[in-house]
């Protein structure tokens, strides 16, 4: 569904590594071209967060939630 997502919109950032908290951003910059990997189609998202938190390692894997409104 990478056609609902837009540059602007806002992201909430959640990782098992750091339970209970999340960081807020901004999508920045949407790939133009799919990566097909495991048998599946992505894109690569790239986001500015609101803020910096300590517990962030480069490598982590966070779980991503994209705001988008519904018609």
């Amino acid at each position: 569904e990478i056609d609902l997502i837009e540059v602007g919109q806002r992201v909430e950032l959640t990782f098992d590594a750091l339970p209970g908290r999340s960081i807020r951003g901004t999508v920045v910059h949407i790939a133009p071209m799919a990566n097909l990997d495991q048998g599946g189609t992505n894109f690569t998202v790239t986001v500015d967060l609101d803020q910096q938190d300590p517990g962030l390692r480069w490598g982590m894997t966070a779980f991503v939630d994209i705001l988008v409104e519904a018609d």
